[in-house]
This record gives structure tokens, C-alpha cells and sequence, in this order.
């Protein structure tokens, strides 16, 4: 999956492990630090890759790691290129207010509508 931030694209075995392996540490230093047994810190890194380990124990790994877990849903380039292009494309009553701003933009500052 193509992802609007290269630099967010998850790497394929998870970014546990490629974190630990890209600072030099083992399953076993990490599982130390966390309070774990390597085994069970093994299974962190496997529930990653899988898609079902929680936020709260990749943040103890990556705090075990020197590291800081952050978390971010960004708009997918094939859908919208910002949060405001997604929210319009989402919200029917977007598209009516952005056609209501270009009306009363043509009859000028200060215009008001006709009321009958």
C-alpha cells in the first residue's frame, strides 16, 4: 500500500523490529528492559506484524528502546490531499456551503439575498 508519507510506510516485519535492529539491540536486551521474558517480547514483535498488538505495549517497547511511539492518521493520496479535502468530500453540506461562499462572492462584499 502506497502511503501518503513515505517515511510512515510500515516496514514489512513491523517497526519494532526494525528499530531494535537498526540500534543494535537484542529480542532479550529489549524484553530486559521492558520486564519481560525474550520469548514474550518476541510475541510483541509478531502481534505487530500481524496487526494486533496494542498501543500501549508498542509504547513500552519503543521507551525500552530509547524511543518515543507516535501515532498519526493521515488522508490517503488516492482519496485527498489534506485533512480539509477529506472532511469536504465526506460532508455533503460542504459541498453546498462551498457553492453558497461562491455565490455570495460574485454578488460582491456586503450582499445579502433577496428575502421575499
Amino acid at each position: 500500500m502506497k502511503t501518503a508519507c513515505p517515511a510512515a510506510a510500515k516496514p514489512a516485519r513491523g517497526w519494532l523490529r526494525a528499530v531494535r535492529e537498526a540500534i543494535g539491540l537484542t529480542q532479550s536486551v529489549v524484553a530486559a528492559r521492558i520486564g519481560v521474558k525474550r520469548q514474550s517480547y518476541a510475541q510483541l514483535e509478531t502481534a505487530e506484524e500481524r496487526g494486533s498488538i496494542t498501543i500501549a505495549s508498542m509504547n513500552r517497547a519503543a521507551e525500552a528502546m530509547g524511543c518515543e511511539l507516535v501515532y498519526f492518521i493521515i488522508p490517503r493520496d488516492s482519496v485527498a490531499g489534506s485533512y480539509s479535502e477529506l472532511a469536504q468530500i465526506n460532508d455533503p453540506v460542504a459541498a453546498h456551503l462551498k457553492a453558497t461562499d461562491q455565490s455570495m462572492a460574485l454578488k460582491g462584499p456586503g450582499a445579502q439575498e433577496d428575502v421575499p
